[in-house]
């Protein structure tokens, strides 16, 4: 408390958040964040999300590629825990890398549906719910430096997050009751992370750039990512900053 009123940290527990994506890596490290803050959750993932469901966790297997079942999901979530206050489009897709002109296009697609329709598709429930309920949220895409420069060997993934950026901008014309962020999280030692890693040269030309990464130990880590976007959420101080965000580097 300050002078009597609620900070918006001490206000945390009562807030909700729904992040996709959060089986693993920073789906899941915001996870555990967000539960250690209080927040209700929903979480999914095509796999188990990285916390099970509790009463203030909703936990389920779902495909974001499939609109249907993240409209099912957005209501499941509401129901249980009430309005939602944040949403996290974090789901996507690495692969397929290499040259585009062997990339397969069913590999492609899949990437696709996922790292661009399923940011879609969340968007949509989301922005829905919120017409529904006459409150205001917070929309969070995850994005990447990806989406402004353009890396040999990975261009589906350059092309869906520059996809997220502009459709995130889109949003933020369209729904007056969303605050829309595109947000680049910087690099985490994640399970993508290593896939680059094992990368041929050939695949990825600069995947020796992202080995000395690992080498220094030069990541940001899900914790200082979770507090950032836990401020750019929810405190009012920082509802100046950049519809596009770029997280300044942990040390």
């Amino acid at each position: 408390m300050l002078g009597g009123r609620v900070t918006w940290e001490a206000a945390l527990p009562g807030k909700v958040a729904v992040i996709t994506g959060a089986s693993r890596g920073l789906g899941a490290g915001l996870a555990r964040v967000f539960a250690s803050r209080g927040l209700g959750l929903g979480l999914c993932s095509r796999t188990p999300p990285a916390l099970g469901d509790a009463p203030r966790v909703v936990a389920q297997q779902v495909d974001v590629a499939d609109a249907a079942a993240v409209d099912r999901f957005c209501a499941e979530v509401a129901a249980r825990l009430g309005p939602i206050d944040l949403w996290i489009n974090n789901a996507a897709l690495l692969d397929p890398m290499g040259p585009l002109r062997g990339v397969d296009p069913a590999e492609a697609e899949r990437s696709l549906a996922v790292s661009v329709l399923g940011v879609l598709h969340g968007t949509q429930a989301f922005a829905r719910h919120v017409r529904t309920t006459g409150r205001t949220g917070v929309l969070v895409n995850i994005s990447s430096g990806a989406a402004r420069t353009a890396y040999a060997g990975w261009g589906i993934y350059c092309a869906s997050k520059a996809a997220v950026e502009r459709l995130t901008e889109v949003v933020a014309l369209e729904e007056p009751a969303l605050r829309c962020l595109a947000v680049s999280p910087g690099v985490i030692d994640t399970d993508m992370q290593a896939r680059i890693r094992r990368a041929t040269p050939e695949e990825f030309p600069q995947v020796e750039k992202f080995r000395q990464m690992k080498a220094d130990d030069a990541f940001n880590t899900p914790e200082h990512v979770a507090a950032h976007l836990l401020g750019l959420a929810f405190d009012p101080a920082r509802k100046g900053e950049p519809l596009i965000y770029r997280l300044p580097p942990e040390r």
